[in-house]
């Protein structure tokens, strides 16, 4: 381990090789470089895809290489830790409240839930006390463990494309920050629809590539695609489901699953033109001179001390 890993956390680089693949939503093999460096300034280069803007890693890890450091390296890499710690449990448990006070009126009582990228367990522990029949998928052990063993909740200890759901159909899928880790995202996404109940729904969030953030703080190695609004919805719709629709334009979003895939999938041709202008133009002297990295700031403090002020008064 070297001395920066030993001081920040993040930064553990990750040894791969990989191989050159074409874009996983529109099959172009056009590209243009936008980071060779990740949020550690470790090197790590990501291309936007010139015809759908959707960002990849490239060269893309392997398969084996991925289960490999999902296995044993992420947590650690990302979180620091092997299983949920108070803070990334709050977190959690807070977000899951949000989102299932929308998704719960979308479905039946007593309907059939699949979280893909569990964690500790937080969404699935808060849709069961709802009343939900749950399981989840969580490739890291230790997180799947303490999530079956707290909630009492089935959790599979494997990559989503290696479950036998044994043609069990769900009523909501949910995927918080998952499709980003994803090799083929695509494949994934159709995977869902064919677990999903005539006209159930798919949620799904991604970090959102068209923020305004720091030059390379959107990259990470885990991260090995990136969407926007518009890459998401598009990827979505290919793959055969019709988005219900939401004022809040950004990469968290619910689907619809149909029957027949859309053929008119191709909506934003504008959007790899924009999204790489974004990263031409953000450069670390903009950044520092405008207000984002500021009220980004204050919101994480805010966020900390109100953490705290439940801890203590818990």
């Amino acid at each position: 381990m070297s001395f920066l890993s030993k001081i920040v956390p993040g930064y553990r680089p990750f040894r791969y090789v990989g191989e050159k693949i074409a874009c996983n939503l529109c099959g172009s093999g056009e590209k243009s470089v936008i980071a060779t460096r990740d949020r550690w300034l470790n090197p790590l280069t990501n291309v936007i895809c010139t015809n759908c803007g959707l960002i990849r890693v490239d060269p893309m890890p392997t398969d084996a290489e991925l289960d490999r450091y999902y296995t044993d390296h992420y947590r650690l890499h990302y979180q620091s830790t092997l299983e949920p710690t108070p803070k990334t449990i709050e977190r959690g448990m807070s977000g899951a409240k949000t989102r299932l006070s929308y998704l719960s009126k979308l479905i039946k009582p007593g309907a059939r839930v699949l979280d893909i990228g569990a964690g500790g367990g937080e969404f699935l522990a808060e849709a069961k006390r709802l009343g939900f029949e749950v399981e989840g998928v969580e490739p890291s052990v230790g997180f799947a463990r303490y999530a079956e063993r707290t909630y009492g909740v089935k959790v599979h200890i494997a990559p989503l494309m290696k479950i036998d759901f044994g043609g069990r159909k769900f009523d909501l899928i949910h995927s918080f920050h998952v499709f980003e880790h994803l090799r083929d995202p695509f494949a994934s996404m159709k995977l869902v629809h064919s677990l999903l109940a005539p006209g159930g729904y798919f949620y799904v969030a991604v970090p959102n590539m068209a923020e305004k953030r720091t030059p390379t703080g959107m990259f990470h190695f885990a991260h090995v695609h990136g969407f926007a609004y518009e890459s998401l919805r598009m990827m979505a719709e290919k793959a055969g489901f019709e988005w219900v629709p939401s004022e809040a334009l950004r990469a968290a979003q619910v689907f619809r699953r149909i029957e027949t895939p859309q053929t008119g999938w191709f909506r934003f041709p504008n959007h790899a033109r924009e999204l790489e202008q974004k990263f031409r133009d953000a450069r670390l002297s903009r950044h520092l001179f405008s207000s984002a990295p500021y009220r980004r700031a204050w919101a994480r403090l805010m966020r900390k001390l109100g953490e705290r002020k439940l801890k203590n008064a818990g």
